[in-house]
């Protein structure tokens, strides 16, 4: 029998619970220090310039510090409607250059992924047959291997999903190495006998 027979087609949403923290240097700690995304901007206007920045704070002291978006800007280089994102500190746009690779590169941050928590919406859909094909979406990249994924909301080792990924019982389209795989945007991938995990 094809193993594809009779599958299910679900969706599958990767929702970050927080922002990544950043790693810069603290002047009032006096060392490197994790700093945490305010989620506010600032925004200083001289003459006819504008700057921009989004706010970090050290985890420790709440010394504040600011990342640059925008340096020396003319405001009607600034559609409208951003502006009035940046004015409002609307959270979803905070977010997104909080997890924006090159934003806190030119910003000279270092990244902790690693305490980025997340759940997955969607996952319920699963287990109704015993094949699945995934259409996985992801707004954020947070350095997540789509193994890791799989073992955390399976609640099953890695060594476990290896074997099933040797065993072509697991695999993503298009053909990718599904163990050192991250997760970057939306992908498709095939789960096949769910119930043997």
């Amino acid at each position: 029998m094809d193993m594809l027979e009779n599958h299910d087609e679900v969706t599958w949403c990767v929702i970050p619970k927080n922002t990544p923290l950043i790693i810069r240097h603290c002047s009032k700690c006096n060392k490197k220090m994790e700093y945490y995304c305010s989620e506010k901007f600032r925004i200083n206007s001289n003459s006819t310039r504008l700057d921009i920045w989004l706010i970090y704070k050290c985890s420790k002291c709440d010394t504040t510090l600011k990342l640059s978006i925008y340096k020396g800007i003319r405001p009607n280089d600034i559609p409208r409607e951003l502006f009035d994102h940046f004015t409002h500190n609307d959270i979803n746009l905070a977010w997104d250059y909080a997890f924006d690779r090159d934003f806190l590169k030119r910003n000279d941050c270092a990244v902790k992924y690693m305490d980025v928590k997340y759940y997955i919406e969607g996952f319920e859909q699963q287990k109704s047959t015993n094949n699945l094909k995934v259409n996985l979406k992801s707004k954020y990249f947070f350095d997540l291997k789509l193994s890791k994924l799989l073992a955390y909301i399976f609640d099953t080792s890695i060594s476990k999903i290896k074997c099933m990924v040797m065993g072509g019982l697991i695999s993503i389209s298009p053909p990718n190495d599904v163990m050192k795989y991250r997760i970057k945007s939306d992908i498709e991938f095939s789960i096949h006998d769910v119930r043997s995990i």
